[in-house]
């Protein structure tokens, strides 16, 4: 017993835990501050210059040492990966709702507007369902096994490559943080080989360099593709696709003014989880973004999404940030729960995307809106797996006969 407790509690502070995840995101979305500012194009095409505020450095520094303190607070247990059940069954229905809901999707011509608007308000429920299919299904096969999933893989494959050409870079992100977590859940990240840290951040490369290149590309517009792709433009394009300069401009705007919300939709967080709950959400404009951006961003020519640091400093100053790490913290603590204790690939496979969306994902988005994506692909997980399930029960398998002959049992009496 003392032996299973030390194998089970006994793990490297440097695996790829929930609290691991955020710092690793915190840090890349922090990093633009060490660039001092960035540059951004108004809707007239003018060109200002963004330099950030000393305070700024100062929130991420508190906000950085809540991440830490989280991490030795919380101890790490190993993760369980073992699957068992009906996972061809579950495959079966992943495949289904891939080809389903992707010809849906491909059906829908405003998805394959260069216009980024224009997708966006196309985007809708069955959409949602599509891309969190193709997600857990190339999560489901590593975990169920490359070999016995190919199908699978390869559907979910072509649909992360169909979402990318539409114009959504974080479905293959969320995809490729999911393997990471299941690959380096249980191991140090100091022994991940060197392979794995090339991939994803060549990975990175890629998605930040295609965000300034898609439009062109849905436009059929090679000739530019091609421009922003030379060597003299690619750093340009590289620094378009990468958000962080604009998500952290919001905490660093929050801070120099001391922005307090006029009011907040956390208290919907609870309620997050009750499917189609958010049909009702955001309609009384009292979302971070529908009030921050008017205000902070009025010239700015695209969207600003939000940021999670800067909602809780809006609604409770410097006390926010430990009190968002411990939300994350405990909610991720008891995924990764249920996660040890199911057998299925397919609801593991929801929960361990659900965990990227609160910890990695989460930094560009409210805490409202982290909890629907997470809700999202884990209702997904849950029908799959539902399904399966009621076909089981209502169509048991016969037993299979024993081959050959059972020899007498001999009575040694």
């Amino acid at each position: 017993m003392v032996r299973d407790v030390r194998r089970d509690y006994l793990v490297s502070p440097f695996v790829l835990t929930p609290q691991m995840l955020l710092l690793i995101s915190s840090l890349l979305y922090f990093f633009p501050f060490l660039a001092g500012g960035f540059q951004y194009v108004d809707v007239g095409g003018r060109k200002y210059d963004f330099t950030y505020d000393l305070g700024t450095g100062y929130a991420i520094a508190v906000s950085m040492a809540c991440i830490v303190a989280a991490m030795v607070g919380f101890v790490p247990r190993r993760q369980s990966f073992e699957i068992e059940g009906d996972s061809q069954g579950e495959s079966l229905v992943i495949i289904a709702m891939i080809i389903i809901f992707g010809g849906i999707s491909i059906a829908n011509p405003a998805l394959f507007s260069a216009s980024k608007v224009d997708v966006l308000s196309s985007t809708g429920r069955l959409q949602y369902i599509f891309y969190n299919a193709c997600i857990i299904g190339v999560v489901f096969g590593g975990l169920a096994g490359w070999r016995k999933s190919k199908l699978v893989i390869a559907l979910s494959c072509l649909g992360l490559i169909l979402t990318l050409y539409i114009g959504h870079r974080s479905p293959v992100a969320i995809t490729i943080l999911s393997l990471l977590y299941v690959r380096c859940r249980n191991v140090p990240l100091i022994m991940i080989r060197k392979r794995y840290v090339i991939g994803g951040l060549s990975a990175l490369f890629f998605l930040a360099m295609y965000k300034s290149v898609y439009s062109a590309v849905k436009a059929g517009n090679f000739e530019l593709v091609g421009q922003k792709m030379k060597f003299d433009q690619l750093s340009d394009s590289t620094l378009v696709g990468l958000e962080q300069f604009v998500t952290l401009a919001h905490l660093d705007l929050i801070v120099k003014y001391n922005y307090t919300l006029p009011c907040s939709n956390l208290w919907l967080v609870p309620l997050s989880f009750i499917p189609f709950s958010d049909a009702v959400f955001g309609k009384d404009g009292c979302t971070y973004n529908e009030q921050v951006q008017p205000l902070l961003f009025p010239g700015y020519s695209g969207g600003v999404a939000a940021n999670i640091w800067a909602e809780f400093y809006a609604n409770f100053g410097y006390a926010g940030f430990p009190l968002l790490v411990i939300i994350l913290s405990l909610v991720c603590v008891a995924i990764e729960a249920i996660i040890r204790n199911v057998r299925s690939a397919t609801l593991k496979s929801g929960l361990i995307v659900a965990i990227i969306h609160l910890t990695f994902y989460i930094q560009r988005k409210e805490l409202l809106a982290a909890f629907i994506s997470a809700k999202r692909v884990i209702l997904v997980s849950v029908f799959v797996f539902g399904l399966v399930y009621l076909h089981r029960k209502c169509f048991p398998q016969a037993p299979a006969m024993e081959a050959g002959v059972r020899g007498l049992r001999r009575d040694h009496g």
